[in-house]
């Protein structure tokens, strides 16, 4: 620890005074929320989300020397009172990095689909090392990390249904399918932590445009979002995925899940943009917007109704967009 110790006072000596008062605020909030994601059941999940939220507002506030100095502040705080390095440091560190490079983005002026898309890929290329680095210290193979850690949270879960007071049989059934579920689990972690990684992107992005317009800071235009939609070329990746998952070849089938995994939720995105469009034509108010995506983030049914409609509107064009292009040209 005395490694940690001597950072910690290297990052203090690079900062100005007031630099170091205007940095105090995003430490403390953004280690509020790693605090809560560690020890606040259930609503730790939603505060883990916007664990790269202050990051990310406070590297586009102060700029990049003051602002890679909160998250690397803030793990080095958690490693110290962690008192060991765990497979959760690295999920927490990958959330503030994912925070850091998602200000570099913003401040690149790219467009929408690289902004989310290089965070993403950086973020996952981290974790990778960091895990390796996890591996080489604890002694452990890279695969038996993974498989220990969804063998945890699976006992965990089958734990918390029990507490829930679920029916016997039911539990009887998942924990006698342990090991299948733990198998699948492993293999289509590629696919989940992407679509993790995008969604919480997302959410941020969302969340940072509010605050530059409170705030009057510089966001990149994106052009109207309500007009966005997936690549077309992406139908071949659905097609693809299909016919891998009727081929009677495990690993065949798992690549194929894996595709349709990322691929939800851009269609999701896609149909997302859509309601967006026609809220904003109809001239919805906020409130009721707000009630109404609450519905389709929690009843899965509307969930896939917009995943559908972002896949059909490619043939279907709900927004006559290419209609409007072929006018205009």
């Amino acid at each position: 620890m005395e490694c940690v110790d001597k950072g910690i006072s290297k990052l203090s000596l690079t900062l100005s005074g007031d630099e170091f008062k205007k940095i105090i605020p995003g430490v403390v909030i953004t280690t509020i929320l790693v605090g809560a994601t560690q020890h606040v059941p259930i609503f730790g999940f939603i505060t883990a989300l916007f664990i790269p939220l202050p990051v990310c507002y406070y590297r586009l506030k102060l700029g990049r020397s003051p602002g890679w100095v909160i998250p690397v502040a803030v793990f080095f705080f958690f490693l110290i009172q962690g008192k060991d390095f765990s497979f959760d440091t690295v999920l927490f560190a990958e959330l503030l990095f994912l925070g850091f490079v998602l200000g570099e983005a913003l401040e690149l002026n790219i467009s929408i689909e690289k902004t989310i898309l290089f965070p993403c890929l950086s973020v996952i290329g981290f974790g990778v090392v960091a895990i390796i680095f996890y591996s080489s210290t604890s002694g452990m193979d890279f695969a038996d990390i993974i498989n220990n850690y969804v063998k945890q949270h699976l006992e965990l879960t089958v734990e918390l249904y029990s507490r829930m007071d679920m029916p016997k049989e039911v539990l009887d059934t998942i924990s006698s399918s342990l090991s299948r579920i733990q198998y699948v689990m492993v293999r289509i972690i590629p696919a989940m932590v992407l679509v993790s990684a995008i969604f919480v992107t997302w959410i941020n992005l969302l969340v940072i445009k509010f605050l530059a317009g409170v705030r009057g800071m510089k966001y990149p235009d994106f052009g109207d979002l309500a007009k966005w939609k997936s690549p077309e070329y992406l139908v071949w990746l659905v097609i693809v995925s299909g016919v891998l998952l009727m081929i009677p070849f495990l690993s065949l089938k798992i690549i194929g899940l894996n595709l349709v995994i990322v691929l939800l939720p851009i269609y999701f995105l896609h149909g997302i943009s859509i309601i967006s469009f026609y809220f904003e034509k109809k001239k919805v108010p906020r409130i009721l917007r707000g009630m109404l995506y609450s519905l389709v983030v929690l009843q899965q049914l509307f969930s896939l109704l917009i995943i559908g409609l972002g896949f059909f509107d490619l043939w279907v064009d709900f927004r006559k967009i290419k209609n409007n292009e072929k006018l205009n040209s």
